[in-house]
């Protein structure tokens, strides 16, 4: 589903531009295709930055971004800083930008809205208030449509993941527990098998993710969501 310049995209508007905005996420597979759909927002409701985070959550405290929607491109470092990550795994609500990077020059009416709920991923909507609102919408208001939206969204943007591969519930359950540090001596031990049918299903894991050790083959399961 490709927007059109016949609908509206705006969530102000009415109930029905909202079902629109979550059929459009909902028909998303592709990256490019999730950040056309967040201008076009960004275009019909007149945000000057209209941007979504998603941070994968990674082991050892890497976390590869990738940034989503309508913004100038000096913010991104921003959305990056440790203090807007910690933010977003809070779940709590609305935050300044500007207090959590001390950016106040180009951050200053920015808001971020940490995006919880799907499992997989970690995201923060960072928007302003559009002028032509401003004087009827609150804040308060946006974090509303966006915490109604947010599903879709996170579940589009986790199917714009790049790689694309399933594992069997046994490959699962053996990488699972090697995320954990679990040798695959204790792996057999925990699941009743073999050490060597543990390492099958791990040299498994390694084909089907083309991942060089079971270390890259565990953070590509975690950034796909498969364990």
């Amino acid at each position: 589903m490709k927007p059109t310049e016949q609908d509206s995209y705006n969530p102000f508007k009415d109930g029905e531009s909202i079902r629109r905005i979550i059929d459009l996420f909902d028909s998303i597979h592709h990256a490019d295709d999730l950040k056309e759909a967040l201008k076009t927002i960004a275009r019909d409701v007149g945000y000057d930055c209209l941007a979504f985070v998603d941070y994968s959550p990674l082991p050892n405290h890497i976390q590869p971004v990738q940034v989503y929607g309508h913004y100038q491109e000096e913010l991104a470092v921003l959305f990056e800083s440790d203090k807007v990550l910690a933010h977003s795994k809070s779940g709590i609500r609305l935050c300044s930008l500007a207090k959590l990077t001390g950016a106040l020059n180009i951050a200053e009416s920015l808001h971020v809205l940490p995006l919880r709920g799907i499992k997989g991923i970690i995201g923060a909507l960072v928007f302003n208030v559009p002028c032509e609102l401003a004087y009827k919408v609150t804040v308060e208001q946006v974090d509303w449509y966006w915490t109604i939206l947010s599903p879709s969204l996170l579940n589009a943007a986790l199917r714009c993941r790049k790689d694309h591969f399933n594992i069997t519930k046994r490959e699962r359950d053996c990488v699972l527990w090697a995320s954990e540090g679990k040798t695959s001596w204790e792996i057999s031990q925990i699941l009743g098998i073999t050490e060597r049918t543990v390492n099958f299903h791990l040299t498994n894991c390694i084909e089907k993710t083309q991942s060089a050790n079971r270390q890259q083959a565990i953070v590509k399961c975690l950034i796909n969501n498969l364990i």
